[in-house]
């Protein structure tokens, strides 16, 4: 295979796309473990519920979504249960996108050097930017599945 086949071309090695969706699943499962911490351990996790309560979020929802996201980012860097993991991600990450179209950039307008840029972008800005790509590598990562580096790689191996 010569190198112009590599760059130009629709050249698929197990190892190139292994490498490539191990890169995705732990860039993405470090942004869901560092999401997901706040809610379950610092202080201030009660005040985050109860803001989310005002908006329409129930307790126990915003307590599942906190698990998801750190045992399930876990889950994503180790490449453990990787395919249930990024599809419970998915699901979780169009309610979030949901919820920020239908009623957070109703909310009033934060405060401070971004409020310009938060009005020109109609609240796109700080809002659902970040769960639409988050959704788009979730299911990426459901559709592709783990990879060779992975841990449900070295399990399925062993068991067939």
């Amino acid at each position: 295979m010569a190198w112009q086949d590599i760059i130009f071309g629709t050249y698929n090695n197990e190892i190139f796309l292994s490498i490539a969706i191990f890169v995705v699943r732990i860039f993405v499962g470090v942004l869901f473990v560092i999401h997901g911490y706040p809610k379950l351990f610092l202080p201030a996790k009660n005040e985050m519920k109860n803001s989310f309560k005002q908006i329409g979020v129930h307790p126990v929802l915003f307590d599942l979504a906190a698990l998801l996201e750190f045992i399930g980012g876990f889950a994503l860097i180790f490449g453990f249960l990787t395919r249930i993991a990024a599809i419970l991600f998915t699901l979780e990450m169009i309610g979030t996108t949901l919820l920020y179209v239908t009623i957070l950039w109703k909310l009033p307008i934060p405060r401070g050097y971004a409020e310009p840029m938060f009005k020109a972008t109609k609240g796109y800005m700080f809002g659902w930017e970040l769960d639409t790509i988050l959704l788009a590598s979730c299911f990426a990562i459901a559709l592709i599945g783990p990879g060779i580096l992975s841990i449900d790689y070295l399990i399925w191996s062993t068991i067939r």
